[in-house]
């Protein structure tokens, strides 16, 4: 997920959350944040949280994150802690979509909708069908 937002004391900064592990469920995610300098900031969250609905959602660990970096938590080349007590960034987040398309999408082999369209020739201009002669 890569996001822009425009902070109050400078140009335009990109966000890009990244989800280790298979479809992004595995910890810690990673959120940079590039200002507009170039100056990257990495910011990481790890879920210590017991109860099994306590994990944050992606947007909502992308507004954590970019309150923390306007506050001023930027910890220079060290990873910055996201601290889920933060008070979220209220702001408008733009989407920015990847300059890469993505990839194809996976289908398996055995599904009526993964198998080629059969040949379909067009209909022959017959004759109507001959009558049924009884003996």
């Amino acid at each position: 997920m890569n996001f822009s937002f425009m902070p109050p004391d400078g140009g335009p900064c990109i966000v890009r959350l990244w989800a280790s592990g298979r479809y992004g469920f595995s910890l810690p995610k990673k959120v940079e944040i590039t200002d507009a300098a170039g100056a990257t900031h990495v910011f990481l969250y790890f879920n210590k949280r017991v109860q099994p609905n306590a994990e944050l959602a992606k947007r909502a660990l992308v507004n954590i994150a970019i309150a923390q970096f306007l506050r001023g938590d930027r910890g220079g080349a060290e990873p910055v802690e996201i601290d889920p007590d933060t008070p979220p960034y209220t702001g408008l987040l733009t989407s920015v979509k990847p300059d890469t398309p993505r990839a194809p999408l996976r289908v398996r082999p055995g599904k009526l909708h993964a198998r080629p369209a059969p040949h379909l020739e067009p209909a022959l201009e017959a004759a109507p069908p001959p009558a049924l002669v009884r003996a």
